[in-house]
């Protein structure tokens, strides 16, 4: 904020202020991070004597470990021929840049030789540290949000004639995410070590959870930073949450192997009586599903505007030819809900019942007279020159293609894993609006994507007063017979 709203140059003491501020922040979240972790310790088990003393040790060593750390990543934002000894000592020294997952890694072996020393069960205190990184990240995000650092590319924005344009503040971004991952966490924490069968089971989840739910999340929030490309258009930090999940993974690997060994089958889950065991299951469900999308989202982004490997369907063409080759482009977007509704299938989540009908809503008619308007506004109000009626057919099939796809996947998959997990039915319709509209945002840019979001959510109070994707799938193709007709009937 200091930085990009021109503050710090005309008030110089506030650069001060923010490097107070920052620092602060820093060592304020380490006290608070090992006091939260000691208490959770205790009511784990673990005695007063030795939980207390895992604190103090976290609290004193974290930040110098943490800060020399955090500068030794430095050389990895260098050429790769540059690497040296010398470079590394270099920034560990003088080093200016500050990452917050390197800053954890010495840390964290310290942590692991405190589990040896106190004879703590490494894959609990692991867990229990992990609970409250999010936390610790939200905090520290303030700070860059404040000073500036981390923030994003500029916006150009003008709503109603109204210049609306902005810096994108990623620092708020990261900070609504990571108390959003910290209170699912939370969950997982209370579920897993609540009763000894989950806990001997499922323990070393919440350390899993938070590295493929982070690790997805941020490789989206990339997409709005502006840093180096290092390796086929991927940034050092996508690069490494590729990692986290990857690692996430093959923990949730080994502890579905404990899952099978002890004959509780996530398929058969939902009709046991082993309340904690059912709610992870579901919580999982949902987590998956959501990285899941969150990763196809950013790659399909890479490769049709960054790699450019892959034409986007909905753009301009020159004839009728190409205009039906645009089916052929978006043909691998349709394993999208395959693979969503298989997800379903999978965890025994029935699906069927909402490609009915449904019941009538007065919110059909509202949403379809919407998506009338919206269409007949682009193909007509405008007074743009179209091509003729043979370039309605690939338009008619596209169109088809992406309202089935979309509800399927985002209305239907990801809005019901998101209730079976507990969430309300405003935030779960929030969350799936967020998730489908972040292609948009990614693509068209900041007013599509506020109006996709919007739309998104209409569409999800559509689902759940009719009970039904149908209408929602109605409105959908409607609307798309305009945002997609648009660039391929124009001259």
């Amino acid at each position: 904020m200091l930085r990009y709203y021109g503050l710090a140059e005309r008030f110089p003491f506030l650069t001060t202020v923010g490097e107070i501020l920052y620092y602060s922040t820093i060592i304020g979240t380490i006290l608070l991070f090992s006091v939260l972790a000691a208490r959770k310790l205790v009511t784990l088990g673990y005695s007063n004597k030795r939980a207390v003393t895992f604190s103090i040790l976290v609290a004193v060593l974290s930040f110098p470990l943490g800060y020399y750390g955090s500068r030794a990543a430095g050389m990895f934002y260098q050429p790769i021929g540059d690497w040296s000894f010398q470079l590394l000592a270099d920034n560990i020294l003088h080093g200016h840049i500050h990452t917050f997952h390197a800053s954890i890694i010495l840390p964290l072996f310290a942590i692991l030789v405190y589990c040896r020393i106190l004879k703590f069960k490494i894959s609990e205190v692991v867990d229990t540290v992990f609970l409250y990184v999010p936390l610790a990240h939200a905090m520290g995000r303030v700070s860059c949000l404040f000073i500036g650092c981390c923030w994003g590319k500029y916006v150009p924005l003008t709503l109603w004639g109204v210049n609306l344009s902005f810096y994108n503040p990623v620092p708020l971004y990261a900070i609504i995410i990571n108390t959003g991952i910290f209170l699912v966490l939370r969950r997982v924490h209370g579920h897993i070590y609540r009763n000894a069968r989950t806990r001997e089971i499922y323990r070393g989840a919440v350390f899993a959870s938070y590295f493929v739910l982070y690790g997805a999340c941020r490789t989206v929030l990339e997409v709005f930073r502006i840093e180096r490309k290092v390796f086929f258009g991927l940034t050092n930090a996508q690069i490494v949450m590729i990692l986290f999940v990857l690692v996430g993974t093959i923990v949730f690997f080994f502890i579905y192997r404990r899952v099978v060994n002890e004959e509780h089958s996530p398929g058969c889950c939902y009709g046991k009586e082993d309340h904690d065991a059912t709610e992870l299951i579901r919580i999982f469900t949902f987590a998956g599903l959501l990285v899941v999308l969150l990763l196809f989202t950013v790659a399909a982004f890479h490769l049709t505007r960054v790699m450019f490997v892959w034409q986007w369907p909905f753009q301009p063409v020159k004839d009728l030819a190409e205009a039906y080759q645009r089916i052929w482009y978006y043909a691998p977007i349709m394993m999208l809900p395959v693979v969503a509704l298989y997800w379903l299938k999978i965890f025994n989540v029935p699906f069927m019942k909402y490609f009915k009908r449904g019941r009538f809503s007065w919110s059909i008619v509202i949403v379809f007279l919407v998506s009338a308007f919206y269409t007949f506004e682009l193909l007509f109000i405008r007074g743009l020159e179209l091509r003729g009626i043979a370039f309605w057919p690939p338009v008619l099939i596209l169109s088809a293609m992406n309202a089935f796809s979309e509800e399927i996947t985002y209305r239907l998959s990801l809005y019901e894993v998101l209730q079976r997990a507990g969430f309300s039915e405003t935030v779960s319709n929030i969350i799936q609006s967020l998730v489908y509209s972040l292609i948009h945002f990614m693509i068209a840019g900041a007013l599509l994507g506020m109006y996709s979001f919007v739309y998104g959510f209409l569409l999800g109070v559509v689902r759940r007063r009719t009970g039904s994707i149908m209408p929602g799938v109605l409105c959908h193709f409607i609307i798309d017979l305009g945002a997609i007709g648009m660039p391929l009937l124009r001259y």
